[in-house]
């Protein structure tokens, strides 16, 4: 490593060799092209410090990006400090708005207030446009500044909701993050490391930073639970303490996901429409956690959610699925019905509301289950746009939907302008004056079918970010 990280260890233990070691699990080839997310703050400076220099020794294309999220009259003032923060080290930048930010309710003034946080709101969206963006731009790993301490608020924070193996396991150091244009790795490298030591690092680099207002703002839940620490440790609940109880749940999860993903391997087949068909007898017969967990997995993807189903409501269905008499049922947006000796999990036409507004040569994921393209060529006079895509409303067309089984086609996407149903993706169907234009229909990926080999856990649960 540089002599200069080297001297930044004078300042505390993370030194080059410790990150190194950090950076080692995530496999990076040399050429890597990665990303970094830099909010101006100690830690997002420290590790995008740490980053560079990691980059330069390992020939990897470092590129950084922060969002504006309008919430805060500074924010693009703070925006273009980190932006000349950057530029003598040699890493691009990118500020990303979000637009939306600036109507966004404000933090509510009571802890217990049920008005949508407005962190919680722009959390999310930070990471919809740094996904998006890193996907647009070939980067295949966006890497967080998430550290100890904020494991250790993760934990306590779904400890007081009751939350199970996979919530007590708090962030991975890796996790896939669904967007527009492809999927993301979140890397995590920094959540064995203190706040403390990535200050210490940003002033071994002599790196200022920014303080942002909101972390002192109680009526956020993770702000008390972080100015709560020090009345948790004189109980016993000690930083490492509780480290090492995520450990053990993060293991336990392991063990868990290792079998239900076995089981899904040979129990499950998905369709080009995102609909799964699995086998009853091999779904019953395997314990309980792991049929929970299938179950559970199997909705989230068919549903095209993020979260997954209430857990009350998921037991309640899956004990109803194993004892019998078979009833059909919708649970989490989907419909769940019995063929034979298997049951098939498709969408639930009425819980579709998703219309996604798109011009030639973008791509859209559409309810959360199907990426589609729109080919650049409808950019001519003979298509026009924009194009509205939503599911298909039944007013026409019915004809090239015959071979799609009747109760999935109010569940797939028709392409709309400003005459009508202009493209239907799953059945390669392109109305004539399109077609006699010499245009192509749209492309269509099924998410669910593509995530297969992770459906356990394809998508980050924003709540852990």
């Amino acid at each position: 490593m540089s002599a200069e990280l080297t001297s930044a260890a004078e300042h505390g233990r993370l030194d080059g060799d410790a990150f190194a070691a950090a950076m080692a699990p995530f496999g990076l080839a040399a050429g890597a092209r990665i990303a970094v997310a830099v909010s101006g703050g100690a830690d997002s400076m420290a590790l995008l410090r740490l980053l560079a220099e990691w980059a330069k020794v390992n020939g990897a294309d470092l590129a950084a990006v922060t969002v504006d999220h309008r919430l805060r009259a500074e924010a693009a003032a703070e925006a273009a400090q980190v932006a000349a923060w950057l530029g003598p080290l040699g890493v691009s930048h990118v500020t990303m708005a979000w637009e939306e930010g600036a109507l966004e309710p404000r933090e509510p003034s009571a802890p217990n207030s049920k008005v949508r946080s407005a962190q919680k709101a722009a959390r999310e969206a930070r990471y919809r446009l740094t996904a998006a963006w890193c996907a647009r731009e070939n980067r295949s790993h966006l890497f967080l500044a998430h550290h100890a301490d904020d494991q250790v608020e993760t934990f306590l924070i779904r400890l007081t909701r009751g939350s199970g193996i996979n919530g007590l396991a708090a962030m991975a150091p890796m996790s896939r993050l669904r967007s527009t244009a492809g999927d993301v790795l979140l890397a995590r490298p920094l959540l064995a490391y203190t706040k403390a030591d990535l200050a210490d690092v940003c002033r071994g680099f002599g790196q200022p930073w920014l303080e942002d207002p909101s972390n002192r703002n109680r009526a956020s839940t993770r702000i008390r639970f972080r100015q709560a620490a020090r009345l948790l440790e004189e109980e016993g609940f000690s930083r490492d303490r509780l480290l090492e109880t995520v450990a053990h749940m993060q293991r336990a999860r392991a063990a868990l996901d290792h079998a239900t993903q076995q089981l899904l391997a040979t129990a499950t087949a998905w369709d080009q429409y995102g609909a799964v068909r699995v086998s009853l007898p091999a779904w019953a017969a395997a314990p309980e956690e792991i049929a929970l967990r299938a179950l559970g997995a199997l909705l989230t993807a068919a549903g095209g959610q993020i979260y997954g189903p209430r857990f009350e409501s998921l037991t309640r269905i899956a004990a109803q699925m194993r004892r019998g008499p078979w009833r059909d049922s919708t649970l989490h947006g989907c419909f769940i019905s019995r063929d034979a000796d298997c049951f098939l999990i498709h969408r639930e036409a009425a819980a579709i509301d998703h219309v996604a507004i798109a011009r030639a040569g973008d791509t859209v994921l559409w309810d959360g289950r199907f990426r589609i393209t729109l080919p650049l060529e409808w950019a001519s006079d003979v298509a026009g746009g924009p194009f509205r895509i939503a599911a298909w409303d039944g007013a026409e067309s019915a004809a090239e939907l015959a071979d799609v089984p009747a109760r999935l086609r109010g569940c797939l996407p028709a392409v709309y302008d400003a005459s009508g149903v202009a493209a239907l993706p799953h059945a390669g169907y392109l109305r004539a004056d399109l077609a006699r234009g010499g245009l192509e229909p749209p492309d269509v990926a099924c998410i669910p079918a593509l995530n297969t080999s992770s459906s356990v856990s394809p998508v980050e649960d924003f709540a852990a970010l």
